[in-house]
């Protein structure tokens, strides 16, 4: 298993809306299974800018089928993303 950093820029506020609930209950899927192990906003002040998520998956392969079947992906909310693999050296997970 590797660790995945997985960033999202995300499209306006109301985009994100549609797509809010079924996307954290999407990722909450992924904590309970052990893909995910933590996820939250990029802020722009008080607005979501984007999200941040770490996942730990088996490949890179993996990680961009978490992001494909993410609600807010699938509906266009997530304008970009990208996925680095990430080697955590300090602190604890």
């Amino acid at each position: 298993m590797a660790y995945y950093a997985i960033t999202y820029v995300y499209a306006a506020p109301e985009e994100q809306a549609k797509y809010r609930p079924a996307h954290r209950e999407y990722l909450g899927s992924q904590i309970e299974a052990g893909n995910l192990i933590v996820s939250g906003p990029l802020l722009d002040g008080e607005t979501p800018a984007g999200a941040l998520l770490i996942a730990k998956v088996d490949s890179v392969e993996a990680a961009e089928k978490l992001v494909a079947g993410d609600p807010m992906n699938i509906g266009g909310a997530v304008l970009s993303h990208t996925v680095t693999e990430w080697n955590p050296v300090l602190g604890t997970i």
